[in-house]
């Protein structure tokens, strides 16, 4: 099988924005005179989506629908003003995407991530690299549902029979079994590195430069 489609994660895989999701979180919290949480904390909360994640900032300290939607609307609001401002590409990424494209493979971003941060994140980090980016939509389930993730390969025209999903988090590992596609899990993001075997992924790996040759010793295997 010639694995012509690489669809990566965002955060903790193709750019470390811990620090920019932890200072956005804990401006708001303290705008609320509400406790801030560890970078450790911050990075066990990320890979659920945004909604998600504040959830789970503000588990300890209680909140109705009211006051959740408050502090949402208030930490995307702080978010977008932080991004960039601590967030940089992994080592080794841009050169695995110049890779891919000398090699006449698409690379592509689907990420719970908010859609339009998404979107303009990696048009200000990788500029023209990524086929196609999706992100979260309002009103629409995050992965490891995999809905959004269909209608996203139907409107790329990505072949699922010659993909790959590549990704630090667990939902990254549950929709490729959802739907039957090979995955890498990444060890340099934010999963604790035995978390992810137990989701039995096809290949693991710790550095950015293994991906390249792994994914290509996973085409070995199905041939």
């Amino acid at each position: 099988m010639n694995i012509k489609h690489w669809i990566f994660d965002l955060d903790g895989t193709v750019v470390d924005t811990l620090r920019d999701l932890h200072a956005a979180v804990n401006t708001t919290l303290q705008t609320f005179n509400l406790e801030t949480i560890t970078l450790d904390e911050t990075k066990a909360f990320i890979g659920g989506g945004a909604r998600q994640f504040v959830k789970a900032a503000l588990k300890s300290h209680g909140y109705d629908d009211v006051f959740f939607n408050r502090f949402y609307n208030a930490y995307m609001v702080h978010y977008e003003a932080y991004q960039l401002q601590g967030s940089h590409p992994y080592p080794g990424v841009k050169s695995l995407l110049n890779q891919l494209k000398a090699a006449g493979k698409f690379a592509y971003i689907f990420s719970n991530k908010p859609h339009a941060l998404a979107v303009q994140l990696i048009a200000l980090v990788f500029p023209g690299m990524f086929a196609a980016v999706h992100g979260h939509k309002p009103n629409t389930p995050p992965k490891p549902d995999p809905t959004m993730f269909y209608e996203f390969a139907k409107a790329n025209q990505i072949d699922l029979t010659a993909s790959v999903i590549i990704g630090d988090g667990i939902p990254d590992l549950q929709l490729g079994k959802i739907v039957g596609i090979p995955t890498v899990a990444v060890t340099y993001g934010y999963t604790d590195a035995a978390l992810l075997k137990t989701y039995k992924p096809n290949a693991i790996v710790d550095h950015v430069e293994e991906i390249y040759p792994t994914v290509i010793k996973l085409e070995t295997r199905t041939r």
